[in-house]
């Protein structure tokens, strides 16, 4: 038995491949299946009214000017991959190996990248270690923005490499590249439910796969015999509020994997009683089992929108003044799946170490060793999102601008995922945490610096790119005011159920190598919440790998 996400659609499908398992998924959201939500340029816009998400606040955070951050998560079968940016990064071979060092066996990069080529299908790369024949398509993004062009050649002329496939593990520490995108055929977005859990798959399937959305779980139900804690079941009911007074219960054979995402996992957890003893007794709710971190160690991609105005037409602002131009986007997009509908609002990223900058602001590479990515201590900590519109929406009428989403990908600070009662309609208190381990500044202003370097290169290729949302100046002080002024969510939230040797000692832990979770017979989680520590990229593709590799451990246990 499963509950939603990202994740659970990839289990569902893997799990279901066997004749003598039955499988059922239980989504809080609904299907939703439209046009809209399958075109790549607005599905991922969480103010149209298709959106397949919703929106919280954070909690007031007081490092960033006590400002109340918008936190944006995917409410429907196929969770946050029928929302987000479709950007297919995997982080470096360090980022998993990090994970290892961690306690984490079998979690190194050469232990996972088989996940990731199980689960890919790229119409665009051929290399060994890319996927050809997975079940979930991504395609490499062409540019259409000029401004692309100067920043690229700016970069390198700091040193940063231009790579082909940036998901190599063989980049370098230091690169920039076009990324790839989660589309079929069709230049339509590819999310877990589409393909994971095809319509056609589902009927072939229907005797022993069963799916049911609008499904509000409300708790794990949790059974004590003799000295062991099994998880025997889940509780829900239907997430329209209207007709929510019926109650179920669905009966587990086997196990009950958790794949709600890191905001609503730990959630489930606490309202089932597993959870940090003195918080769950304030809510009014049994302590079941006693878990410190559960909900306790909420990590996130912190973004810093940065910007320059350039001329209208070589932005996506070009489309809200000019209905010729929106009429030959559309007509494009319909007859041949190109133009800027096709677009995911980012296709190229930057990434890069900023202990590697010298004192030009220029990455040195005087040792190659600096620039291996296998190595923990060689992960970029920066990525520059090099968006064709303004990200402040500071932007006057018909203007065109460009921004870097400057994002510490590398944060120290941890946050927290709370209860706010003991009704599972509420949403959790959500305390991103950002910055409240100051060391998080010094990484976020040397890459400032570095974006202030790139556009001054920039603006001497003769390339109009005039300031527009930039600190007053380089100076220690002005930057970390414009942080704190304008820094927001990059919507990666992990680690709330990490992984771990133990639930407690030096560094507590929700769940173990095989993502069990501790002192809990027949309960798992699978989704970002059990990353050991945030991945340096987007989250989408290594929570897939986790999925990926989460189904072959229960097949294994199984046949044990």
């Amino acid at each position: 038995m499963e509950i939603g996400g990202t994740a659970g659609c990839v289990l569902a499908a893997r799990l279901s491949e066997d004749r003598n398992v039955s499988v059922l998924v239980l989504e809080k959201g609904l299907v939703a299946e439209t046009w809209s939500s399958r075109v790549p340029l607005m599905s991922g816009n969480p103010t149209s009214k298709d959106f397949k998400g919703v929106v919280w606040t954070s909690v007031p955070q007081p490092c960033v000017d006590d400002r109340s951050l918008r936190i944006v998560r995917g409410e429907a079968l196929g969770g946050a991959t029928r929302v987000n940016g479709m950007l297919y990064t995997r982080g470096t071979p360090g980022d998993y190996n990090r994970w290892k060092e961690l306690g984490n066996p079998g979690w190194g990069y050469k232990d996972v990248e088989q996940y990731f080529v199980k689960s890919e299908q790229s119409h665009t790369h051929t290399a060994p270690y890319r996927g050809k024949s997975g079940p979930w398509q991504n395609t490499k993004a062409s540019d259409w923005f000029p401004p692309t062009a100067f920043i690229d050649r700016a970069l390198q002329g700091a040193g940063v490499e231009h790579v082909q496939d940036l998901n190599s593990p063989n980049a370098p520490a230091a690169c920039t590249a076009l990324l790839d995108h989660m589309k079929d055929l069709n230049s339509y977005r590819h999310s877990t439910d589409r393909a994971f859990l095809p319509s056609h798959l589902v009927q072939e399937r229907k005797a022993r796969l069963k799916i049911c959305t609008n499904a509000l779980v409300t708790r794990i139900e949790l059974e004590k015999s003799a000295n062991e804690l099994r998880a025997t079941g889940v509780h829900f009911e239907s997430s329209n509020s209207v007709a929510s007074e019926q109650g179920y219960f669905a009966k587990a054979t086997r196990e009950v994997i958790l794949c709600a995402g890191a905001l609503v996992s730990p959630q489930i957890l606490m309202l089932s009683g597993v959870g940090p003893k003195e918080h769950l007794v304030d809510n009014g709710i049994t302590v079941v089992h006693d878990l410190l971190a559960v909900g306790s160690y909420l990590q996130d991609h912190v973004c810093l929108p940065m910007g320059w105005e350039v001329p209208l037409q070589d932005s996506l602002h070009h489309m809200q003044y000019s209905p010729l131009r929106v009429i030959t986007e559309l007509l494009r997009y319909l007859i041949w799946g190109t133009g800027l509908l096709s677009f995911s609002f980012e296709n190229v990223s930057t990434f890069f170490p900023t202990r590697l900058l010298d004192e030009t602001l220029t990455i040195a590479k005087d040792d190659a060793r600096n620039h291996d990515t296998a190595d923990p201590a060689n992960r970029p900590d920066i990525e520059f999102m090099h968006i064709p519109s303004d990200c402040a929406w500071v932007i006057a009428p018909r203007k065109g601008a460009h921004s870097y989403l400057l994002t510490l990908i590398r944060p120290k600070s941890h946050g927290s995922v709370r209860l706010v009662s003991r009704d599972p309609r509420a949403a959790p208190a959500v305390d991103l945490g950002y910055f409240t381990d100051p060391g998080d500044f010094v990484p976020v202003r040397a890459g400032v610096r570095f974006a202030l370097r790139i556009a001054e290169d920039v603006r001497k290729q003769g390339y109009p790119f005039a300031d527009l949302t930039v600190p007053e100046s380089t100076s220690d002080e002005d930057i970390d005011a414009f942080v704190r002024k304008h820094v927001t969510s990059g919507y990666h939230y992990a680690s709330t159920c990490r992984m771990g040797k133990e639930p407690d000692g030096e560094r507590p832990s929700v769940v173990d190598a095989e993502l069990r979770v501790h002192g809990v017979r027949g309960l798992r989680v699978c989704d970002a919440s059990v990353f050991p520590e945030i991945i340096g990229s987007h989250t989408m593709a290594p929570t897939v790998m986790v999925a990926e590799k989460c189904a072959d451990m229960i097949k294994a246990s199984w046949s044990s």
